[in-house]
């Protein structure tokens, strides 16, 4: 396709290059639930007595919505395209303690008599931090991904290789980022016409008009592996013509959010850091899984207590059972689950993987087997639902995991994570984790590693609050489950 060609092309396929549909909705939605939270905290405090406060009167403050939009604009949660989930929830609590509390003190200085006012809007930011995010979401997988307006165009620039299918892949299924591939530029000569229907441009000298006939603002550009001398230029190029601009190293198993621009002798470089090793991220990792273990504990004991009962009376052996596993910096760990096997599952294991290809060849890639002969009925339904892995919260309470980490392994799998092993077990492992919320049983080792790595890399207590919320999902989901 020539560049006259894909102009035509364009113009068919995208009306519009500019986000203020999305903006438009992404307000809309936040108002709605603003509304909603400050309802919610208003009928709380109505519950406890009538006279304190008019539940119905929360209505009347809608006044204060512009100042939720000028301080969510500030924050850049509009339209906030390309923003990490965590990051997103960071944003979100830092705007609603901004807007939510400082008006509780206002009306709690400025007027007598209506301090449990202020209690219904200091309620309605507890429910907003975790309300917002979630609107969000949904807002854009449920309505506006649907649409047509939906997703500004980019343009791509890269090679025919593994790097420019990933990130047009990434950017093509995960709608929440906002930006959609609109065409690739490519600069390395291959005879490819389109990928996942996005057209290919072999002329990069001709890029200049994306930008000033279709006003595209948006360019990613991947680095070359082997420079011959116009990457350079290229970079220099879209700074000067696009407004908005995604510069993508070639940096091998590096994939952090959390790098810094570093300057040194006119020298630029990234510097990174590994927040866990920090004392008191590790405090504040710690007083966390502390809180959810009290929030979850009216839940979780009953809950465990009936599993207990389920376990005993349906098949003859132990309630519990302690699995060897390698914890932090390579220690043995016991980690103690809900009995979901026969007693006699080790025998049956090894008959069954000496007799059966697809079996072994399966237990080496997983480490688990998906229709396993071994497992009780009442332990296939807690392993669907990952409920057998709740007497966990004992090794959470003891300090030996945590709730959000890299899975803990046996001895066996140790040698599948090669050079990575110290790096991904320099932190606790956890009851959930990235990988378990990518697809659990269904990832392989490969990717369980790049997921792992990709956690410590990034972590931030905003990135664990997400995870809590997205294991929640998929034990219901059931999704991965083995």
């Amino acid at each position: 396709m020539n560049i006259e060609e894909y102009i035509a092309w364009y113009k068919q396929r995208y009306k519009h290059t500019s986000s203020a549909y999305a903006i438009a909705a992404f307000v809309l939605s936040d108002f709605v639930v603003i509304m909603l939270c400050i309802g919610a905290g208003f009928f709380l405090v109505n519950l406890v007595d009538r006279h304190y406060i008019n539940f119905r009167s929360f209505i009347m403050y809608w006044v204060y919505l512009p100042l939720f939009l000028v301080v969510y604009s500030v924050f850049k949660l509009y339209p906030g395209f390309m923003q990490a989930a965590s990051e997103q929830i960071k944003n979100f609590f830092l705007a609603n303690a901004i807007c939510f509390l400082g008006i509780a003190v206002s009306i709690a200085v400025e007027t007598d008599g209506r301090s449990y006012v202020s209690m219904g809007f200091i309620l309605a930011f507890l429910f907003s931090t975790i309300a917002l995010p979630i609107s969000r979401r949904l807002t854009v997988g449920l309505v506006l991904s649907k649409m047509r307006f939906w997703g500004l165009p980019a343009v791509i620039y890269g090679g025919n290789n593994e790097k420019t299918r990933q990130v047009v892949d990434s950017m093509t299924e995960n709608r929440f980022y906002g930006y959609v591939p609109a065409v690739i530029i490519s600069y390395d000569g291959s005879d490819w016409r389109e990928y996942r229907g996005v057209p290919v441009l072999r002329d990069p000298q001709e890029d200049i008009r994306l930008y000033h006939e279709l006003h595209i603002k948006m360019a990613v550009i991947l680095s070359p592996s082997v420079s011959d001398g116009s990457y350079t230029p290229l970079i220099r190029k879209t700074l000067a013509n696009v407004r908005y601009n995604i510069i993508i190293p070639d940096m091998s198993g590096i994939n952090t959010l959390t790098m810094s621009p570093r300057e040194i002798g006119g020298i630029i470089g990234f510097s990174t850091t590994h927040y866990l090793t920090r004392r008191a991220n590790r405090m504040l990792k710690r007083m966390m899984d502390l809180f959810l273990l009290f929030l979850s504990a009216p839940l979780s004991i009953p809950l465990m207590l009936l599993i207990a009962a389920a376990v005993k009376f349906s098949s003859p052996g132990p309630v519990f059972f302690r699995h060897k596993r390698i914890g932090r910096n390579g220690k043995p760990l016991a980690v103690l689950k809900f009995r979901s096997m026969f007693p006699d599952a080790e025998e049956k294991l090894h008959t069954l993987l000496a007799s059966n290809p697809a079996y072994r060849e399966e237990w080496e890639k997983y480490q688990k087997l998906s229709d396993d002969p071994r497992i009780t009925p009442v332990g296939r339904f807690l392993r669907k639902t990952s409920l057998d892995e709740l007497p966990q919260l004992w090794n959470i309470l003891k300090g030996e995991m945590s709730f959000i980490g890299p899975r803990p392994v046996t001895k066996e799998e140790m040698p599948k994570y090669g050079e990575s092993f110290d790096y991904v077990f320099s932190v606790k492992p956890g009851l959930s984790g990235l990988w378990q919320v990518s697809g659990r049983s269904d990832v392989d080792y490969d990717e369980r590693i790049s997921l792992d790595s990709y956690y410590i890399q990034n972590w931030s207590i905003w990135m664990d609050v997400w995870l809590v919320a997205r294991t929640v999902f998929v034990i219901f989901s059931g999704k991965g489950a083995r």
